[in-house]
């Protein structure tokens, strides 16, 4: 729930309990009103209150602000309001009803308000300067929201058990977060910074753990997510800069990263997720030059989905263990795609379109399926895959020139599905054992083009090699040793 009292509605309702004193014969009140602008300076306030229905309320205005309101129990309230100077506010507060609002303006700002157990909320807006700004929460129903504006802000929250929420807002300058959760309904998010150097640090322990920087707008910006258990889930949408850092590890249970879009040039990203039903989303992932992501699933229902737009892009994804898929696109020129998979249920696909692309799928054990389709020139493509049902479908939609393609297969049931045209390509396929087979639609490769190059070696097990080349000056060289050799070659 956010806090939306306006400062005179606060303070009317102040008034009114003072004023109905008889009928809260059980509770405390507090309300000072400071102003002060210079003569001897001036500004502090405390209040300390125990039992019952507390309430203080203190605004103060300029100079050297100082007020530290400490409540003890049961329905607990404090509204600090504070203008300008060398402010600091400190408010704890003990168990049950917590709701505390803090208002800053400008200067020298310290925000600290420190919550038990229960209810609690807090709601720190703070302007500007050196802001700093933490709020401490214990149990049940937590929430804090800090929206700061401008200058060295810096916001920490700590929260520990049952309906964690966390959110800060920022606009400005030097921002930083940091939030621990521990326990239950996590969520943590940073919203609209903008500016350079802001970071965002967030570590959430259990539970329906969400983590997330929706709207970032600066360079060398820095995001670290640490998530452990159950229902994690990472999201940064709208985020747009130079030399970012976005780096997130996902500990076990159903972990999930979505990125949406990324937009800037040498940014870096760092997926790991360990265990679980691991998934990476970024469908139009990175746009800019020159950015580099590493993504690492490790056990359990492995996905990953990344594109790309723009030159020099590096994207690597590596899966070990489990339901591997992934998916790739390279939009651009020399960008660098690698996809490594290490057993179980694999799946690879990379697209690339543009000039001087590589593609590099290794695929160890099982399933083992690798499609690659090529659009633009210049390209180099790899795939190794060893061990159990390998099949690789290579393709290209228009005319691809000066493409250079590598396959190699080891073990059980290899089978080469190419659909290529263009000139002066080179494609060179290794088949070590088990019922290798280089084919095509109808039982036929087709490869189309002038002053191509096309090689198969095929050694042991059932081999098999039919052929479809057409051009000019093209050449086919076809080695096989051992077991059921069959080579049929068609060139026209």
């Amino acid at each position: 729930m956010k806090l939306q009292f306006p400062r005179k509605h606060m303070l009317g309702l102040a008034i009114a309990l003072v004023i109905s004193g008889p009928a809260l014969a059980q509770g405390n009140e507090a309300i000072i009103n400071q102003t002060s602008a210079s003569a001897a300076e001036g500004n502090l306030a405390e209040v300390s209150q125990s039992g019952e229905i507390n309430l203080a309320v203190v605004e103060q205005n300029g100079a050297l602000n100082n007020a530290s309101v400490t409540q003890d129990g049961v329905w607990l309230e404090s509204y600090n309001f504070v203008s300008g100077n060398d402010n600091q506010t400190r408010i704890e507060q003990a168990a049950d009803w917590h709701i505390a609002y803090v208002d800053l303006s400008g200067n020298d700002n310290t925000v600290t308000v420190a919550q038990d157990g229960f209810y609690n909320t807090a709601e720190i807006v703070v302007s500007g300067d050196t802001n700093d700004a933490v709020a401490v929460q214990s149990g049940e129903i937590n929430e804090a929201l800090i929206s700061l504006a401008g200058n060295t802000n810096l916001a920490e929250m700590e929260q520990s058990g049952n309906g964690n929420w966390a959110n800060a807002g920022f606009a400005g300058n030097d921002n930083s977060l940091f939030s621990v959760q521990q326990g239950d309904n996590n969520e943590a998010g940073m919203f609209n910074l903008a500016g350079n150097r802001n970071s965002f640090e967030s570590e959430q322990f259990g539970n329906a753990n969400v983590g997330g920087v929706v709207g970032l707008n600066g360079d060398n910006n820095s995001v670290f997510v640490l998530q452990e258990g159950d229902a994690n889930a990472f999201i940064a949408f709208d985020v747009a800069g130079d030399d970012n850092l976005v780096d997130v590890m996902q500990l076990g249970n159903a972990n999930e990263f979505i990125l949406d879009p990324l937009s800037g040039d040498q940014n870096l990203v760092l997926v790991e997720q360990r265990g679980d039903a691991n998934s990476v989303t970024a469908p139009i992932g990175l746009i800019g030059n020159d950015n580099q992501i590493d993504v690492l699933q490790r056990g359990n229902g492995n996905s990953s989905v990344f594109a790309t737009a723009g030159d020099g892009h590096n994207v690597e994804v590596r899966q070990i263990g489990d339901n591997n898929t992934s998916e790739m696109v390279l939009a651009g020129a020399d960008n660098r795609g690698s996809i490594y998979s290490r057993g179980d249920n694999n799946l690879a696909a990379i697209g690339v379109s543009g000039l001087g692309n590589t593609a590099d799928v290794q695929q160890f054990g099982d399933e083992n399926f690798a499609l690659v389709d090529v659009l633009g020139d210049s390209n180099d493509l790899y795939v190794d895959q060893s061990g159990n049902a390998n099949e690789v479908l290579l393709t290209s939609e228009t005319v691809v020139e000066n493409t250079v393609v590598s396959i190699e297969q080891n073990g059980d049931i290899n089978l080469v599905d190419m659909l290529v045209a263009g000139n002066a390509n080179s494609i060179d396929i290794l088949q070590n054992g088990s019922g290798n087979w280089v084919a095509g639609d109808n039982g036929y490769f087709a490869v189309s083009g002038n002053n191509g190059m096309l090689t198969v070696t095929q050694q042991g097990n059932d081999n098999l090699v039919l052929g479809s080349q057409a051009g000019e000056g093209n050449m086919m060289s076809i080695t096989q040793v051992g077991d059921f050799n069959t080579a049929i070659v068609s060139q026209h």
